[in-house]
């Protein structure tokens, strides 16, 4: 199958969707399968690279808008005629998914993941809204992380059998469990996450919110938090934490590499997910934090709280309840470990590229022969 992907990003960039389009295309390429990825450059990357066999990487120099890569519909031909793929990949609600044609224009059928509302502005309704009036066409294969986001779109007049349920993959770091030899460091908690404006609603203010209540309403509660994270709010974060004198819990440590963060997964009594809106739209870290088999704490405002809520050991509170939170992080690094570890990295299992990119084959596979 020759596979052509439009991607919103792409390593080297970081967060959930440009590790799902990585590891999407990496794992296709590793079965077999013939996969062109074009992308926005980066710093110090331009022009195409092959990472593997069957892998085609091309950094452009194109229009971005609002962080999205702008794909003429000129490009688009192009890159269909040279290549001749069979089917090609978008995600949605996003403005390159705005702008693709009809299949029929180029005679490919294509596959969307959508995967979360945009923001409050009026420019990301009226994607998401262009997004929705696309979908409903029956022009695109429909591909969500979670149920929440099938009834999201079956309530906005989409079928529910045009959906197709494929959680998202993480990377085969994560997927080997945790780090050998290491052990949990029990009143540990860890939150790994953006720190700037664009993902405020990771709500980190919820979380320092949250230590300053169990500062006050538990002084004896030993526990410390690692934070990794970078962006335009970490110096107001540090400054908060400074003023409510949580510097001896409160360790910012900027960014992370995956080694870090596999060290970090392996080694803390509890991961946290404070998100308390939808635009969080499924929880990355928790599904690779359960891989490494850490317990989970997050908020029930996320996309992916239906699927997360089923792990062993994971605690799901109110979203935007700071007590809430607190006692919940309370609750899990007071106790004992619960030796469930080995459950949760079973549980991780399904968020393994192999498993996630099986499911993406059939998907393709029924778009081609419709």
């Amino acid at each position: 199958m020759r596979v052509l992907m439009l991607a919103q990003a792409f390593e080297p960039a970081k967060g959930g969707g440009p590790r799902w389009t990585t590891e999407l295309a990496h794992g296709l390429a590793k079965r077999g399968h013939d996969v062109l990825v074009l992308t926005r450059e980066y710093a110090g990357i331009t022009g195409s690279v092959r990472p593997r066999d069957g892998l085609e990487v091309q950094y452009l120099r194109i229009p971005i808008l609002r962080g999205c890569p702008i794909y003429s519909p000129r490009l688009i031909k192009e890159r269909v005629n040279r290549f001749r793929p069979d089917i090609i990949q978008t995600s949605s609600p996003s403005v390159p998914d705005v702008l693709m044609p009809r299949p029929r224009r180029y005679g490919v059928p294509y596959a969307t993941l959508f995967h979360a509302q945009l923001g409050a502005s009026l420019p990301a309704h009226l994607v998401q809204w262009i997004n929705l009036i696309r979908l409903r066409q029956d022009w695109a294969a429909i591909a969500v992380t979670s149920s929440y986001w099938r009834d999201w779109l079956v309530a906005r007049g989409i079928s529910k059998e045009r959906v197709r349920i494929i959680p998202s993959t993480v990377s085969q770091r994560f997927a080997d469990g945790p780090l050998a030899g290491t052990t949990r460091t029990a009143p540990e908690a860890l939150f790994v996450g953006g720190l700037d404006s664009m993902q405020s609603y990771k709500r980190f203010d919820l979380l320092i919110e949250a230590a300053k209540l169990l500062k006050r309403n538990h002084p004896t509660f030993q526990w410390h938090l690692n934070v990794v994270g970078d962006g335009n709010l970490l110096q107001a974060f540090q400054a908060s934490a400074t003023a409510a004198e949580l510097n001896g819990i409160v360790t910012f440590l900027g960014r992370a590499s995956d080694e870090m963060l596999h060290r970090l997964y392996s080694t803390a009594g509890l991961v946290v997910l404070p998100s308390s809106d939808a635009r969080e739209g499924w929880g990355l870290v928790l599904a690779e934090a359960l891989c490494c088999g850490a317990p989970i704490l997050f908020t029930d405002g996320i996309g992916g709280a239906r699927t997360f809520a089923a792990a062993p050991g994971a605690m799901v509170v109110r979203k935007n309840d700071a007590d809430a939170l607190g006692e919940g992080v309370r609750a899990i690094l007071s106790a004992a470990p619960d030796g469930r570890d080995a459950a949760r990295i079973a549980f991780g299992r399904q968020f393994h590229a192999t498993a996630v990119v099986e499911q993406y084959e059939s998907l393709y596979a029924e778009a081609i022969a419709r």
